[in-house]
This record gives C-alpha cells, sequence and structure tokens, in this order.
C-alpha cells in the first residue's frame, strides 16, 4: 500500500461529535465525508477522535475508526448512539451505482496503487473490476477487513437493525446542494465546504458490465430497497449510464 495513502487513512477524522451543540455527523463512505470533515471538524469536542486504523481486541480484528459501521459504534462506543436519541444528527446516502465505483477507485488508489487503473483501457478496467469481485468482494471480507470498508452497504451506517440512528438522512447530488441540508440539519455555521477527495476518473464506463452491474444490485439490495421506500430518496435508486 502506498505510503502517501497510509498516512491519509490515519489522518482522516470523519465522524464528528459535539456535545456541547448536540450534534453528530454520522459517516457514511464515498459521500462527500472528507469534505464536510474540514469544515465541521472545529466543533468535535468528543475525547476520542474518530481516525485511523486501530486494534479493535473485541471483534479479534482492526477496525478503521474513521468508518464505523453502527454495530461497532453500538459496541465501542455506546455513549455516541445513546447520544443520537436526543442529538440533532444526519448521514449522507449516495446512488449505489455511483458510490460502488467511487469506492472502487478509492479501493485501488489506497490499497492496490501498482495496479494502474487510471492507464488501463476500458475493457481492461472492466476485466480488473469484475476479478475484484469474483476474488475480494464478499461479506466476510467486507466486514473484518478495514481495506475493504468502502464496500460496506450504507444501511450499515443508517440501522442498527429496524432503527435508524441518524435522525435526518439527505440524498447527495452533483451539485453540491446537499451541504446547504446538511448543515442545516445541524444547525451550525459552517464556510463553504469544497468537494475533496474527488475520484481520480470517470469509471461509469464499467457498469456496462452485466457482471458488474448485477453485482451492485444484488449485493446492495437492501440499500436500494432503503432508498426506493422513502420519496425523498427514491431518485437514488435509477440506474446511471
Amino acid at each position: 500500500m502506498g505510503g502517501r495513502w497510509v498516512k491519509q487513512l490515519f489522518r482522516l477524522q470523519c465522524m464528528i461529535v459535539c456535545h456541547r451543540r448536540r450534534f453528530i455527523f454520522f459517516h457514511n463512505p464515498k459521500c462527500a465525508g472528507t469534505a464536510l470533515r474540514e469544515a465541521l471538524a472545529p466543533w468535535h469536542d468528543d475525547p476520542f477522535e474518530f481516525r485511523g486504523v486501530q486494534p479493535a481486541p473485541y471483534f479479534l480484528n482492526q477496525l478503521d475508526h474513521a468508518h464505523l459501521r453502527l454495530w461497532e459504534m453500538q459496541v465501542l462506543f455506546p455513549h455516541i448512539v445513546e447520544a443520537a436519541r436526543s442529538y440533532r444528527s444526519v448521514v449522507i446516502v449516495r446512488n449505489p451505482y455511483r458510490r460502488f465505483i467511487s469506492a472502487v477507485d478509492e479501493h485501488f488508489k489506497m490499497f492496490q496503487p501498482r495496479v494502474p487503473l487510471q492507464a488501463m483501457s476500458p475493457a481492461e478496467r472492466v476485466e480488473t473490476i469484475e476479478t475484484l469481485i469474483e476474488r475480494g468482494l464478499t461479506v466476510a471480507r467486507i466486514t473484518t477487513n478495514y481495506r475493504f470498508i468502502h464496500f460496506s452497504p450504507q444501511l450499515w451506517f443508517v440501522r442498527i437493525g429496524e432503527q435508524q440512528i441518524p435522525t435526518n438522512v439527505v440524498a447527495m447530488d452533483d451539485h453540491g446542494q446537499f451541504v446547504a441540508e446538511v448543515v442545516n440539519c445541524l444547525g451550525v455555521p459552517v464556510k463553504e465546504v469544497q468537494h475533496a477527495n474527488r475520484s481520480r476518473s470517470d469509471l461509469t464506463h464499467v457498469l456496462t458490465s452485466p457482471k458488474i452491474a448485477a453485482f451492485v444490485r444484488q449485493f446492495y439490495a437492501m440499500d436500494f430497497w432503503y432508498l426506493a421506500s422513502d420519496p425523498a430518496l427514491r431518485h437514488l435508486t435509477r440506474p446511471i449510464t
């Protein structure tokens, strides 16, 4: 793994908890969390800084504490889940197709930098991602190996069982208008939020692969169901071309 990206992984703090102003920003990976974290960071006042890969003895593995799933948070930081019952809170969700290809780009950038995804032809990219799906993207690996955290279903950052933890769920758009909605939900003044950690190139074309498109539909079926059940989020279920 490239040293530059290792340093970035340990530097990122994506969940922001402010007890003084009683708000929580829950982070769903690949949903503009890096940009919002920069804007909201001055308000974080929880003793724990949610960043970096650290040992988690209870789970017998290492966890990326910048991207904790809610069941992990409930075990390791129950006071945060309890606070969410009365604090203002928000999480951002995204079209599962767009989020998947963004996660692919992030995975190769951070954990397989020697794979020249950006230099490949469209056909080579499709083949590489199909191979990743066949050999690497299993529930077991995604739940136990922090290197695959970005492929977690979005529902893992929204619900514990049938209980929704963040009070507000905001749809990510392509124009940045969702940022104002997030800030309004949290009730804090922030300066302009710049889009950070952009994908290096447009990988939309890989969704023309029946194997890749079918994987997204099947693996994230519960995400599609959740988004489709809410009129305000339903538009996020549309296929992209």
